[in-house]
């Protein structure tokens, strides 16, 4: 009785380390969409984020 609750408990073990390990070959989606990254040339002001938090309409 003993053996076989050291084998249930090493096939657990087992199954359980076998879903980690496919779970982290698994990549995740990429967190963007392509033609949407950083562009250096945009660049606000303190005025223009605070007014932009505030719901204001931006300034010409």
């Amino acid at each position: 009785m003993k053996q076989l609750l050291v084998v249930g408990l090493v096939a657990a073990v087992a199954s359980a380390l076998a879903l980690v390990v496919a779970a982290r070959r698994r990549q995740p989606e990429p967190s963007w969409e392509p033609g949407l990254e950083f562009n250096p040339d945009f660049d606000l002001s303190p005025e223009e984020i605070l007014a932009d938090i505030r719901g204001e309409s931006p300034t010409a």
